[in-house]
């Protein structure tokens, strides 16, 4: 599957996205990714260094990432 990379802000300090997990977004998450293969939807928080990110879903085939993208309006 390709790397997309969607997102969308929901407010000041929060963006909903859509993308793969690189090694920098694993370490921003304080869960536990067994598999961090395909797309994941995410919400981050904050900026930066003190980012944190929370996991939503994990994303499996490239139809349910442009559904996904589609439904939130991301760019």
């Amino acid at each position: 599957m390709e790397d997309f990379y969607f997102s969308v802000n929901l407010d000041g300090e929060r963006t909903l996205c859509l993308a793969p997990l690189t090694d920098r977004r694993i370490s921003m998450a304080d869960q536990e990714i067994a598999d961090p293969s395909g797309h994941f939807l995410y919400e981050k928080h904050g900026s930066g260094e003190t980012a944190k990110i929370e996991i939503i879903a994990r994303v499996t085939s490239p139809e349910a990432v442009w559904r996904l993208r589609d439904m939130f309006n991301m760019a």
